[in-house]
C-alpha cells in the first residue's frame, strides 16, 4: 500500500522535527570560569574577605567571527531575606519611628561588576529582565502600598546598604586581559551573612546577550563563632540560660573586684 504524497510529507517533518528536538544546541560563546576560594570563613578576627574570579570566553570554532568587542558583568547575589524598613519622623521634638515597609525576597549583598557602563552594554529592558543594576533589583513589598511610597522606601534600602559596604556597583570592576580571557575581585564585608551566595556571569556583544554562567561559593563560620551560632538556631533553650549565666556569673564577678578595690 503506498502512501499519498502529503502523507510522506507530514512523516517526514515529524522525524525532523523529533531529530532537531533531540540534537544538542551549538552555541557561539560560552563562559568558562572559576573562583580563587569556594568557602569564606569567618572567624572572630573576620574584617572581610576578597575573592578572584577569573575565566575565559570559549568559541565555536565553526562560527563566523563577530564585530565589536565583548562585554561581561557579574553578578554576586548574597542569601535572601525580607528587611522592614522604617522612617522617622519627628514627634514633639522626639524622632520616632512611624511608617515602614517590608521587602519580599531581597539579597542581603549585591555587587555587579562590569568592564564599562551597563547603558553602554544592553538596553533597559533587558538589564531589567535579568535585575543586572540597583535601579533594576525588584522590590516587591510584603504589603500593598502605593508606587510613590516603593520607591521612597526601595531606595532608603538601597543607599543604607551601599553605605554599609552591602550593595555596590562598579562599571569598571571587570578586566579583559585579552580579547578572550577576564577577571574580577569580589570584595566581602565584615558585615555579611553567612549561607550560599551565587555569582552570575553574562557575556554581551553589541547589546546582545550570548551567554550565561552560574557559580557559587559559601560563607560559613568557623571555630568558637560557629559553636555559639550553631547552638543558638538549633537549641534556642540551653543557649539562652547558658547566656542568662554567664551574665549573671560576670557581674557577680565584677561586683566582687569592686569591692575588694
Amino acid at each position: 500500500m503506498r502512501l499519498p504524497g502529503a502523507t510522506y510529507l507530514a512523516a517526514a517533518c515529524i522525524i525532523l522535527a523529533g531529530l532537531s528536538a533531540g540534537a544538542p544546541q551549538c552555541r557561539a560563546e560560552t563562559l568558562v570560569a572559576a573562583l580563587s576560594q569556594e568557602t569564606v570563613f569567618i572567624r572572630s578576627n573576620f574584617t572581610g574577605a576578597s575573592l578572584t574570579l577569573f575565566g575565559a570566553i570559549e568559541r565555536d570554532a565553526s562560527t563566523v567571527g563577530r564585530s565589536g568587542t565583548y562585554d561581561l558583568v557579574s553578578v554576586v547575589r548574597g542569601p535572601n531575606e525580607w528587611p522592614v524598613v522604617r522612617r522617622k519622623q519627628q514627634f514633639s521634638g522626639i524622632w520616632l519611628n512611624r511608617d515602614s515597609v517590608r521587602f519580599r525576597g531581597i539579597p542581603t549583598y549585591y555587587a555587579v561588576q562590569s568592564n564599562r557602563s551597563l547603558s553602554l552594554v544592553a538596553d533597559e529592558a533587558l538589564l531589567q529582565r535579568y535585575e543586572i543594576g540597583l535601579t533594576n533589583l525588584s522590590f516587591q513589598p510584603a504589603q500593598p502600598v502605593m508606587e510613590a511610597e516603593r520607591l521612597v522606601f526601595s531606595t532608603a534600602l538601597i543607599r543604607l546598604r551601599l553605605t554599609n559596604g552591602l550593595f555596590s556597583e562598579a562599571p569598571s570592576g571587570v578586566s579583559f586581559l585579552n580579547e578572550h580571557v577576564f577577571s574580577t575581585r569580589i570584595r566581602l564585608p565584615s558585615n555579611i551573612t553567612t549561607g550560599p551566595y551565587l555569582i552570575e556571569l553574562y557575556l554581551f556583544r553589541d547589546g546582545a546577550l550570548l551567554a550565561r554562567e552560574n557559580l557559587n561559593f559559601g560563607v560559613r563560620k568557623t571555630g568558637f563563632e560557629a559553636f555559639v551560632f550553631e547552638a543558638s538556631q538549633e537549641q534556642p533553650l540551653i543557649y539562652g540560660l547558658g547566656a542568662v549565666a554567664i551574665a549573671i556569673g560576670l557581674g557577680w564577678l565584677a561586683g566582687l573586684i569592686f569591692r575588694q578595690s
